[in-house]
This record gives C-alpha cells, structure tokens and sequence, in this order.
C-alpha cells in the first residue's frame, strides 16, 4: 500500500474490522486479514479483483448511489448489502464507505470500505440473484460495463482500460459514445448519444447489440461489437459485454472495397471496347437511339482505316492490335468535350456529337491528320491512313437511316481514293 495514503498501515494490518481499500473503478487495492477471512479468499484472490464481483445485482443500484453521494461531498455512506465469498456462499454484511485522502487532501478516487457488522452464517441467496450477478459482471466478450440509469459507465471491468488503451477509470461517468471516443456507427457515421445503445437498452428495455467504432488510446480506430442486455428487473442497471472486432471489421471493409472496384472494373469493361479503352459501340448507339427519339439533333462520324489489313497479314494481329491502339489515342486527342469516340468494330470508329460543327471539325482534324506523310500512325514501316464520312441527322431519322448514310459518306471517300490510285 502506497505511503501516502492517510491510512496507519499496521493498524490497517492489525484491525480486527474487516477493511479494504478500493479505487474508483470498484478494483481491491488492498484488504486487511480479517477481510480476507471474512471474505474466504487469499490476497492474491482479492487483492486486483473488482469488489462489485462481490455484489447482488439487485443491490448494486443502491452501492451506485451510494458512491454518488460520496463523489457530491458525503463523508461516509453506510449500508447493508450481501457479499459473496471465495467458497460462493452469501453473507449478509454492514458497511461503511468513505473517501481516502492522501497526505495532500486528495482522494484520488480512493475509499475505504470497513465491515462493521457481518453474520458468518452463510445466507441463502435465490439461485436466480446469484446468475444475474455472475452474468451482470463476468463478460462474454473482452471486456463489461455496469452503468446507471442515464447510461453512463459506473463500473469496468480491469480488461476495459486494456481493451480500450486507457488509464484505468478512464471510461467512468461517460458513455459509450462520448465524444472524446470519437464514435462512429458501422457505416462511418459519426454516433452521438441519440445512438447510444445502453441508452437505447434502458429507454426500451429489450436487449441491444450494435458494432461502434471507437478511438483507442494510441490515436488508432478501433471496432467493438456491444451487447447491452436487456434490464428484466426493476432498479438494476444495464450490463454491457463488448469484444474487439477491429480484424473483422478491417477484413469486412477490405471485402468491400475489393468488390467496389471490381463492380467498377467490370462496369467500366461493359461501357468500353477491351483493346483501345473508347466507349463501347453498344453505349454509342444507344446515345444517338436517345437523341433522336427525344428530336435532339445528332451528327455522327465514320472512321475506317486505309492499310489496316495489310498490317494484319504481313506483321500479325498484335502488331494489328498495336495500330488500332495507337489510332485510338490519336482520336482521343482530336475530340473535344462535346464529342464521344467508340469503337465501331475491327478497323472502324464512329464519334458522335449533338453539335454539327464539332462533327465537321473532327472529320477535317482526322483528315488533316491521316493525310500526313506518317499518316494516322506509322508502324514498322507501315503508314495507316484514314477514310472519314459524316452525317447529320433530319427530320424523320432513326439510328439505322442515319448510320447508313454516314457509312456511305465514308465509302464513297474510300473509292474516290482507290480510284484516285487506280
């Protein structure tokens, strides 16, 4: 036992009265012999243990308000209550609570308790009271809570300020969702009280379970899944168990963003051609489909390659594949915000556009740019060239009429080539 507690260690030692001493989490510090003979334990059983493990539930409200009068200025708070010893029989007992002040006038949360009456004649305690009491403090999880009637934490079990990365008391007069936790719920939204699920468990009385996300002492975020049991008895205070799921919960969201970008992998892949990463022939047509049915004007652009087929034979697809890659991104950068360019299929392109004027400028870009000496690209010593056709739409157009005369505009331009070269 610390010096500095105002307490005369050999009379403390020596008194036939039954004494301990505890902290403000209800944890033994220290037990005379003739507490631990009337407790029936060792001091290696009682010295570190929690003194409300000792307790019937149904008297722990009136132990709880009992220690809040000692926290408002009370000198001493006297009661009768059951303690149940090492053997887990009952005895009835008298005690007598105080504040422990060190040599400077401080409590430090320190009270000592003395027995000053007790019956060694075991007591018969209700198998049902007893189960409650085992339950109310030993957690199925990592760590338990006991907390008064407006949910705050009054006791913890030792495992808490461990689970929690917190000096020991920390948690005490607070909930669980108190804003230094920084609390959010399982979807990351922020969690005040009105999402407290021991206030929740007390206002409905039912059982509550719920995952919250806390701050741990190192700054780190941490998962806890919460149990609140259900309060079946007038005047007892809420039990929480809670274990720590942060692997899982880590593990969970892991799951989950894997899976969001595969969705939008494989969404992406459905909207857009494999090979050159332009928009999907499909996506495209279903545009002009819209436009036209909703009388918006429409103007689309017919790209086919010159020499394509060439490169094909004489180097292999994937030098065929290199090509239409390159051509791609030759038309990525010729377009302009307004504009869409797709694949149409093999060696062909469409770009569609509501602005008629975007559609001519774009054709005369390609135009410009096939007809260079490297042509649209040049690879391994073969030049791609380009034969460009263009379409607006009238009135009356659906997809396939104005489609039709774009390819038509495209190849009427390929034969004035061939028979230019002819």
């Amino acid at each position: 036992m610390e010096q500095g507690w105002s307490v005369h260690q050999a009379a403390f030692e020596s008194s036939t009265v039954p004494t301990c001493i505890v902290d403000n989490s209800g944890r033994i510090l220290d037990a005379n012999a003739a507490y631990l003979e009337m407790s029936g334990r060792s001091r290696h059983e009682a010295v570190g243990a929690s003194s409300i493990d000792f307790i019937r539930a149904d008297e722990l409200p009136g132990v709880i308000s009992g220690l809040d009068e000692l926290v408002q200025g009370a000198r001493a708070v006297r009661h009768r209550r059951h303690h149940r010893r090492g053997d887990g029989s009952w005895i009835e007992i008298e005690a007598t609570t105080s504040p422990l002040p060190d040599r400077a006038g401080s409590t430090k949360g320190l009270l000592l308790v003395q027995i000053l009456d007790h019956q060694v004649d075991p007591v018969q305690i209700d198998t049902d009271d007893e189960l409650v009491t085992r339950q109310l403090y030993q957690p199925a999880g990592d760590a338990a809570t006991i907390h008064d009637g407006e949910g705050r934490v009054a006791f913890a079990s030792p495992s808490l300020a461990t689970l929690l990365g917190r000096p020991d008391g920390w948690m005490e007069g607070r909930h669980l969702t108190d804003p230094d936790l920084k609390p959010v719920l399982a979807d990351g939204t922020p969690a005040g009280l009105d999402h407290d699920p021991v206030v929740e468990a007390i206002r409905t009385g039912e059982e509550v379970a719920t995952t919250l996300g806390v701050e741990s002492g190192d700054g780190g975020r941490m998962w806890l899944s919460i149990v609140v049991g259900a309060v079946e008895r007038d005047g007892l205070p809420a039990r929480t168990s809670m274990r720590d799921i942060t692997e899982l919960v880590e593990a969970q969201q892991e799951a989950s963003r894997l899976a969001a970008v595969v969705e939008e992998q494989l969404a992406y892949r459905a909207n857009h051609d494999d090979l050159t990463g332009l928009t999907a022939r499909r996506i495209v047509l279903d545009w002009v489909d819209e436009e036209l049915d909703a009388r918006r004007p429409v103007s689309v652009v017919f790209v086919d390659l010159d020499g394509f087929k060439a490169i094909n034979d004489e180097l292999g697809h994937l030098a065929g594949d290199d090509v239409l890659i390159g051509v791609a991104d030759v038309l990525r950068s010729l377009a302009g915000p307004s504009l869409t360019v797709g694949r149409a299929g093999g060696d062909e392109f469409v770009a569609v556009t509501s602005l008629a004027a975007e559609a001519d400028r774009f054709a005369q870009a390609v135009r410009e740019a096939a007809g260079r000496p490297e042509g649209l690209v040049y690879h391994r010593a073969c030049t791609v060239g380009a034969s460009v056709g263009v379409a607006h739409s009238e009135v009356g157009d659906d997809r396939s009429t104005l489609l039709t005369r774009a390819d038509r505009a495209m190849y009427e331009v390929k034969r004035s080539a061939r028979n230019a070269d002819g």
